[in-house]
């Protein structure tokens, strides 16, 4: 995923605001996206808190001198997440995760989550991959289990396990077919030592497609059209 200079400026222009307290899902595209609205941030001396939630993210905010909140302690305003796929009920799949127990934990406590994604990302179902965390325990009985979903396999970066910023394992699992997200999401949680899905259900406000362009979808206008009775 690459997002161009004048969208990553036209996002932050819209959205962030001055004194807003932000969070930004952990992975390299969030870290990206964060060191390139610095400037602007600097330039308009915008007052912003930044929660880190990932080791990476923390020391960028540190080198930009950008101040640090704790979740613990206030209210998330706005939240970004980068997304491998949408669908048009505003439900996603994370497999670009450092932490999906953290990322969880940030989208379902910020007022608003916008999720950012290339167009041809957005589908009219969930379908394929959806990565799991799962502890290190007993984890090759936990990958067994995942199989009654469809073909599992661990994550593994430079010929190692990929370990979580909470120091767990990552399972990717190819679902054979997708007919109820809830179903799922309670299937795999089902299995002993799953910890958390990259299945987020209802958690996004705004989806803002780009690449060719950029389109924004608002939960809200969704919900609007759909009370208007048809003719």
């Amino acid at each position: 995923m690459v997002l161009k200079e004048e969208t990553i400026e036209a996002i932050a222009a819209r959205y962030i605001k001055h004194g807003a307290v932000l969070a930004f899902g952990t992975s390299h595209h969030s870290e990206v996206f964060l060191k390139k609205i610095a400037m602007r941030i600097e330039e308009e001396k915008m007052k912003i808190k930044v929660i880190p939630n990932s080791h990476r993210i923390a020391s960028v905010l540190h080198d930009l001198k950008i101040p640090t909140v704790s979740l613990n302690d206030v209210e998330i305003d706005l939240a970004f997440e980068f997304v491998s796929q949408v669908d048009r009920d505003f439900n996603f799949v994370k497999k670009d995760s450092m932490s999906l127990v953290r990322d969880k934990m940030i989208a379902q406590s910020a007022a608003e989550l916008i999720v950012i994604t290339e167009k041809e990302n957005f589908a009219e179902r969930i379908n394929g991959v959806i990565p799991c965390e799962i502890v290190p325990f007993g984890y090759k009985r936990t990958l067994l289990q995942l199989q009654k979903l469809g073909e599992v396999k661990l994550r593994e970066k430079g010929g190692k396990e990929f370990r979580t910023e909470t120091n767990n394992l990552i399972a990717d699992v190819a679902v054979d077919e997708i007919y109820d997200l809830n179903e799922i999401e309670f299937q795999a949680k089902e299995v002993p030592g799953v910890i958390e899905t990259g299945l987020f259900i209802g958690y996004a406000d705004r989806i803002i497609l780009h690449n060719h362009g950029m389109e924004v979808k608002s939960r809200m206008d969704f919900e609007k059209q759909e009370k208007i009775p048809a003719k």
